[in-house]
């Protein structure tokens, strides 16, 4: 899903509108889906290819040389090779859709295979140590290095770099644990290497000195001093992920997460309070839980509306996330009951209300409504009366903007729409304007406005035709060209045509 965005395409009377700074600077990661996933098994792939590659090379060149550091370095990379194997089956298998037994799907054996890759690693770093040891204080075999050797560690490096870089942007574009544990792999080794080439470069440089001294016997053990310092980078390494590991596990570690929901609930939706937010992770999927209060007088449409603009706002935080929301009535008499207000102040005028849509941007409430009147009213008389009600709006409760649909008196199913909404705002209106000319009896379009809020694209605007014209003929002059705009795009949400009697002087003009 897109975050949300508020362009300043609106035309008309009123300047567009922008969403907070700090929702316009969220950032974007790709939410989970088919895509994400086929990157993942590429990545991870790739990661058993050159984990085998580097495995081969420093067995050859431990053996030749006799090198503790580039034996270690060999198993080191032999247990990479069983983690990156384990890695891309963590992968797959977590891209295996939800089922009756699994519920929220397979994403937990990322964290799973995380914490199988530390307890490899860890059992790497013991015999690291024991050898270590072992050459340090008791009996050092010779070591040999040659200029093959050399290379050896050198492609290390290179290959490590790039993998884990690769590794890395994968892993935090598509939020894969697993993934990030590899990185984490390869990362050890780049370090690990180099502390390796620095002990090759150490016993070599022994040749040199005088056979005794205590330079000599420091130099010739530089190699198993390195073994020990690649077995502390590993462990330390170990020991973050798997604390991350055990921390996905038990559902715990998204107090930021939690944060930035709350923070953009707090500034798009602040009329909602957040009893409760809860955010777990499972792969690269997130799982909301909410509990919001709004007004006890909210009707059950109009509360579904509210659940799906706050799962919207969520989605922009944290895009594809799967939100639940609990709606419970609000007992805080202190807090203005806006929707009971609104419809309030429509029942005093006599009028019947649907579709009702409270929405707070940058400059204040924002209120859409469908009004249905008699069929045979005439225009004039239901233009004058809808009128009256939007003063009251404004008054009564703040709205500084409002617009609103006029119908005959009868309740109108909602039109699902498609998630594809449109993303240009300049086509919707482009559109508009190409499509207001072929309706000759609907003209003056103004007070244009298109706004987007997470996955929904709205429009909404005022128009005029004959002031002679009844309810029921007005509205069926909007909804052929309401129909039409969904027609050529479909993926359009919320349209909201207002339509007005004619001026005396625009219609003798004409």
């Amino acid at each position: 899903m897109r975050a949300l965005s508020r362009l300043p395409l609106r035309r008309g009377r009123r300047n567009g509108l922008n969403f907070g700074d700090a929702l316009m600077t969220l950032s974007s990661p790709v939410a989970p889906g088919p895509d994400a996933d086929a990157a993942k098994r590429r990545a991870a792939l790739s990661s058993v290819l050159w984990s085998a590659f580097l495995t081969l090379i420093k067995i050859v060149a431990g053996l030749s040389t006799n090198s503790l550091g580039l034996l270690s370095e060999a198993l080191h990379s032999a247990l990479d090779l069983l983690a990156a194997g384990l890695t891309f089956l963590a992968v797959r298998l977590a891209a295996v859709p939800a089922d009756s037994r699994h519920p929220y799907g397979h994403g937990k054996v990322e964290s799973l295979s995380a914490l199988a890759e530390t307890g490899l690693l860890l059992a790497t770093c013991v015999w690291i140590v024991y050898e270590a040891v072992r050459r340090l204080l008791f009996e050092a075999a010779p070591v040999e290095p040659n200029w093959w050797a050399f290379a050896v560690v050198v492609v290390s490096l290179i290959v490590d770099i790039s993998r884990s870089a690769m590794l890395r942007r994968v892993a935090r574009e598509h939020r894969s644990q697993a993934l990030e544990a590899d990185a984490l792999h390869f990362t050890t080794d780049i370090l690990s290497s180099a502390v390796v080439l620095i002990g090759l470069a150490c016993v070599w440089a022994a040749r040199w000195t005088e056979p005794g001294s205590f330079l000599h016997a420091a130099l010739i053990r530089a190699d198993a001093a390195a073994a020990l310092g690649v077995a502390a980078i590993v462990v330390l390494v170990s020991w973050r992920l798997a604390g991350r590991a055990v921390m996905s596990l038990m559902d715990g570690g998204k107090e930021s997460e939690v944060l930035q929901v709350c923070a953009a609930l707090a500034e798009m939706a602040p009329a909602y309070r957040v009893l409760r937010a809860r955010v777990r992770e499972s792969g690269s999927q997130y799982f909301v839980d909410l509990a919001v209060s709004v007004p006890a007088t909210l009707r059950v449409d109009d509360a579904h509306a509210v659940s799906e603009l706050l799962e919207d706002i969520v989605a922009s935080v944290l895009p594809g996330a799967e939100t639940v929301v609990h709606i419970e009535p609000d007992d805080d008499g202190t807090r203005t009951d806006l929707y009971a207000s609104a419809r309030h102040l429509a029942a005093l005028r006599g009028l019947s209300v649907h579709g009702l849509a409270l929405i707070t941007l940058d400059d204040g409430l924002h209120v859409f409504v469908h009004i249905e009147l008699p069929p045979d009213m005439p225009l004039v008389q239901a233009h004058a009366k809808v009128s009256a009600y939007e003063a009251d709006l404004e008054q009564r409760i703040g709205a500084v903007h409002v617009v609103s649909h006029i119908e005959p008196l009868c309740r109108q199913s909602p039109l699902s729409r498609s998630l594809d909404t449109p993303e240009d705002h300049d086509s919707v209106l482009d559109m508009l304007h190409l499509l207001m000319e072929r309706h000759p009896d609907l003209r003056d379009c103004h007070d244009e406005e298109v706004w987007t809020l997470g996955n929904h694209t709205a429009l909404s605007f005022r128009c005029r035709t004959d002031s002679d014209a009844t309810v029921a003929e007005a509205h069926k002059r909007a909804s052929r060209l309401e129909g039409e705009l969904h027609r050529r795009l479909p993926g359009l949400g919320r349209i909201t045509v207002h339509v007005e009697p004619a001026v005396p002087d625009e219609a003798d003009g004409e």
